[in-house]
């Protein structure tokens, strides 16, 4: 128990060592002596990111998944563990994404669920204590809790597995704790892959229905909804809904996301115009003589700040940004008028012009509301115009009846101007739109920078009420810039009266369109898969950091996933060794100066693979989850299998398999002697040699050579840690190479820090030493490895089925189907070479 004891007290210590640094490198001084630490939005230096406010705490468990009591968390040892794991998301390096708000509350969530099962099944409160017993028991509250909420339930159940990986990782645990989750995963590109084979697998036996098949159509627009929206540009009357059609139209064709599309600038666009090739091209095919680029922010880690759109969308473009301009430039001069007051006086100047301090009913309804039941009878504005003010507090200080011919049908009633003025502001206030340190303006964050941008000059502003449907009174006077529930329930995915029920527009299920703001950018990306462009591409069309994000977003049929894909552009620029993991060619090469590239290449590429730990280390698995295996052509198919699944058998098998092994790649030195035993004639001795070697204990990274069930290791695990060791090897086996980038980043991370602890303690220096030492080795086993996976080829496991078996004839209903019908006829019918139509040939 002491040594568990001492293993969390030096982890508490190394992250508080991260805590100070993350300080360092902002500049801040957040506190790791404060209960609660405010997130997203609302934090501050490394704390603030993406998401909407929210706090984790570290004192209290609160009142969550039914727990009735205010449950206090009163170990040091536990909230000090809390805060570790909290800082250890975080990287010291300024560049590095930071954590969703959304994420670092879930986990923070978990782990005071997981005290309060402490203390419920072993009356303990050190994290020492935290077992399978007890994440049962946290999952098991969950569950109840959580009954109707699948989504959340699994999302819950996925980070307690997560915890549990990361404390047996840690070893501070009394036992292993091993929690698996058993309410599946979430649909990420490995269970994607995964699905994807079991597929392709049963479409090759027949048995599967095509029509079944999950191809991730619920992130694609259908086709009858993409109509539905076309209709709507004719049918909508109201400016709200002008403007909110708009901003879906806008998302369509640039597969912006929402938050990025929300935050554009009045006047973002601006035009480049096109010489030489490029204008003689657009005036043959009719397109503007110019391009057009978005200035926008990136969200999500993106470095983007502008979008090229897209040749033929160009005219709709500049005509949306205009129509939207025109709509909403009453709404700036509100704004700009009110903010001139420093928002003080809500009030328009119609209502100012009115003599003395009461304003009738009448004259509210004409420069203060706007009511859906225009064209109605005036009685029933007024009403609707009096529960609009009631709703937000505002009441009649006086009532008389009308002593003209309308005595009998209408009562005069008046409201104060100092009233009405404080009534909005205090609407503004209770909206978060008027704070202290915020005037109506919106926080956009970019690159880790927060760059706060007035309401006026964003391009999509409504005033409030307007995008809400369902509401018949809109707030003239109170300008607000679309906000995410707002887009949702206007598409029909929150609560509310939705576009396409409004107007009546259905699915072919019959139900009314609904219809996420992230699918235009799914849809998007699924376009430039199906037209070939390369992955590096589509990444910088879409704003993303990561190429691998892209998975995600593509959402192509079997059929076409096996369609081959156009030639990478990019190879010319990296002589095929960018990414290019398994060359064709048999020995392939790779030159000196080209050797810190491939190694930089290979991080990025692993660096956030979607496979875990277990997964990578486990060559069974990793061939189970992946479906493939590389084969060298030089082996048998026998030692091929032994090699990639690491299962060599008994002592003799695995002599047996040295004996086809050992090389200048594999076991140089045993080589070497084995080999000049057998010139000199020496079979036996030389078969003896490799008998007695015969020991291919599998390890996380490679294997070792030494009796390890005898003798143990007298080195402690060192070539693990990427140091030197004469027992170990590498041996190319399914997911080595992975495994070595994982241990490889991790350790360039310890390196940055060590460097950084190390500038102001001169005693670090020789552990300074060691680590650089380390991380060149692994390195050079980077290297090594992929040296050897370049000369072999890769296996696919599943046989590719028939087109017929993929459904490729079934009837289309996606935007992406027709898109990829599309794209197959203007294949055929242009010319690569001179880009000439072929009826114009």
């Amino acid at each position: 128990m002491k040594e568990n004891l001492e293993i969390l007290e030096q982890f508490i210590a190394e992250q508080k060592i991260r805590w100070d640094l993350m300080n360092q490198a902002y500049n801040s001084n957040v506190s790791w002596d404060k209960d609660k630490q405010p997130l997203g939005e609302k934090g501050v230096a490394w704390l603030s990111g993406t998401g909407n406010g929210a706090k984790a705490q570290f004192h209290q468990v609160g009142k969550i998944n039914k727990i009735k009591e205010t449950f206090d968390i009163t170990d040091k040892s536990y909230q000090d563990f809390m805060k570790a794991y909290f800082v250890s998301s975080f990287n010291p390096n300024k560049d590095a994404e930071t954590p969703s708000a959304s994420k670092l509350r879930a986990a923070n969530l978990l782990l005071r669920q997981l005290y309060y099962s402490l203390k419920m099944t072993t009356g303990q409160s050190n994290p020492i204590y935290l077992s399978s017993e007890v994440f049962n028991h946290a999952m098991g509250m969950i569950a109840e809790a959580k009954a109707k909420d699948i989504t959340n339930l699994k999302n819950s159940a996925i980070g307690l597995q997560s915890i549990s990986r990361f404390l047996d990782e840690k070893k501070f645990v009394l036992t292993e704790i091993s929690f698996v989750s058993k309410y599946g995963s979430h649909n990420t590109t490995n269970t994607k892959k995964r699905q994807k084979a079991i597929d392709v697998k049963l479409a090759e036996e027949g048995t599967l229905n095509i029509n079944d098949a999950d191809d991730d159509k619920d992130k694609l627009i259908s086709m009858k909804a993409f109509l539905n929206v076309i209709s709507l540009i004719n049918i909508v009357k109201d400016d709200g809904e002008i403007i909110l059609l708009n901003l879906l139209l806008m998302l369509i064709i640039t597969g912006f996301r929402f938050d990025e599309a929300a935050s554009l600038k009045k006047g973002c666009t601006e035009r480049v115009p096109i010489k030489g090739d490029a204008l003689k091209l657009a005036k043959k095919f009719k397109l503007c003589e110019y391009n057009l680029k978005i200035n926008y922010l990136g969200l999500k880690g993106s470095k983007q700040t502008v979008h090229w759109v897209e040749p033929n969308a160009i005219p709709l473009v500049e005509a949306i940004i205009a129509a939207v301009e025109e709509l909403t430039e009453p709404y700036r001069k509100v704004l700009i008028r009110e903010r001139k007051s420093g928002f003080t006086d809500f009030l328009p100047p119609e209502i100012h012009n009115i003599d003395g301090e009461l304003v009738e009913l009448d004259d509210v309804c004409r420069y203060l509301l706007k009511s859906s039941a225009s064209g109605k009878y005036w009685s029933y504005i007024r009403d609707t115009g009096k529960k609009a003010l009631k709703n937000i507090g505002i009441l009649p200080v006086e009532q008389e009846k009308n002593v003209g011919v309308k005595a009998s049908t209408k009562a005069l009633t008046y409201y104060s101007k100092d009233d009405l003025n404080k009534g909005f502001i205090k609407l503004a206030q209770d909206k978060k739109h008027l704070k202290e340190n915020s005037q109506f303006n919106k926080v956009v964050v970019h690159q880790k920078k927060k760059y706060h941008v007035d309401y006026e000059e964003l391009l999509f502003i409504v005033p409030y009420g307007g995008s809400n449907l369902g509401r018949g009174r809109v707030y003239m006077n109170f300008i607000i810039y679309i906000t995410h529930p707002a887009i949702q329930r206007f598409l029909g995915t929150a609560g509310g009266m939705s576009i396409f029920k409004k107007y009546k527009l259905f699915d072919e299920d019959g139900n009314p369109t609904e219809l996420l703001t992230h699918m235009p950018r799914h849809n998007v990306n699924t376009f430039l898969a199906i037209a070939g462009i390369t992955d590096h591409l589509q990444a910088m069309l879409m704003g993303r950091r990561d190429i691998r994000q892209n998975e995600a977003y593509k959402h192509l049929s079997l059929a076409q996933e096996l369609e081959s894909p156009l030639p990478d552009p990019l190879d010319a620029f990296d002589e095929g060794h960018q990414f290019d993991l398994f060359s064709e060619s048999p020995h392939p090469v790779i030159q000196d100066n080209e050797s810190n590239a491939l190694v930089d290449d290979l991080d990025e590429l692993f660096s956030d693979s979607p496979l875990d730990e277990m997964e990578m280390t486990n060559p069974v698995k990793y061939t189970k989850v992946t479906g493939q295996m590389v084969f060298d052509p030089d082996i048998s198919l026998e030692c091929n299998f032994k090699k990639s699944l690491h299962t060599y058998g008994d002592k003799d098998e695995q002599a047996k398999y040295l004996a086809d092994m050992v090389s200048e790649d594999f076991l140089p030195e045993l080589n070497d002697a084995y080999n000049e035993l057998l010139n000199e004639g020496k079979k036996e001795e030389a078969e003896e040699l490799l008998r007695r070697h015969a020991e291919l204990n599998p390890l996380v990274l490679g294997t070792c050579t030494r009796n390890l069930a005898l003798w143990g290791c007298p080195f402690g695990g060192k070539c693990v840690n990427g140091e030197e060791c004469g027992y170990h090897a590498m041996t190319g086996r399914s997911g080595e190479l992975e495994t070595i980038v994982k241990h490889s980043i991790d350790a360039k991370s310890n390196l940055q820090m060590l460097e950084q602890i190390a500038e102001k303690d001169d005693s670090f220096s020789s552990s300074l030493k060691k680590a650089r030492k380390s991380v060149a080795l692994l390195d050079k086993m980077k290297e090594k490895s992929q040296e050897a996976l370049a000369k072999g080829v890769i296996v696919t496991l599943i046989d590719k089925p028939t087109p017929e078996q993929l459904g490729a004839f079934k009837k289309p209903t996606t935007l992406a189907d027709y898109f990829a019908i599309e794209h197959q006829h203007n294949k055929k019918g242009y010319s690569l070479d001179d880009t000439i139509v072929e009826e114009d040939k």
